[in-house]
């Protein structure tokens, strides 16, 4: 078994927007607590947007967990994962141009790692797909 961690940094303003997205306001999500008032995740959703709404500065590391008994990262995708972190590419046809690599398999690693949960695609112009890594730190323990 592999347990993979997956680490990104957000303000306390991009979690309350988050939280506005999710529920719409304070009152909203107060109301529907008020409804389930078991429900341990609202609860602890709207502690934390009353928490940082009043410090929208502050710092949250929000970590994702990810076991598995098929991942096999080689150097070539772990290298992939920090071109993409660090160079952004706009899509997986110009990441196999800076890379130097043939577009298919490409395609073929990049699906591999957004299957295991490293990356995800996003809709970019004229139907191409972005790969982006949405994280600051990924931790693999074997």
């Amino acid at each position: 078994m592999i347990e993979i961690k997956l680490t990104k940094i957000i303000t306390g303003k991009d979690l309350a927007e988050s939280f506005e997205e999710e529920y719409g306001s304070i009152e909203n999500l107060e109301n529907r607590l008020k409804k389930d008032s078991e429900n341990m995740q609202l609860f602890s959703d709207l502690e934390d947007w009353k928490f940082f709404g009043k410090n929208p500065d502050d710092e949250i590391e929000d970590t994702t967990t990810i076991i598995t008994d098929t991942l096999t990262l080689t150097n070539l995708e772990l290298e992939l994962l920090n071109f993409i972190k660090n160079e952004h590419p706009q899509s997986i046809r110009e990441l196999a141009r800076m890379i130097q690599e043939d577009v298919s398999n490409t395609q073929r690693r990049i699906s591999r790692l957004v299957k295991e949960g490293l990356l995800e695609l996003k809709k970019g112009s004229r139907n191409s797909k972005v790969p982006t890594l949405n994280y600051d730190k990924i931790e693999i323990a074997i």
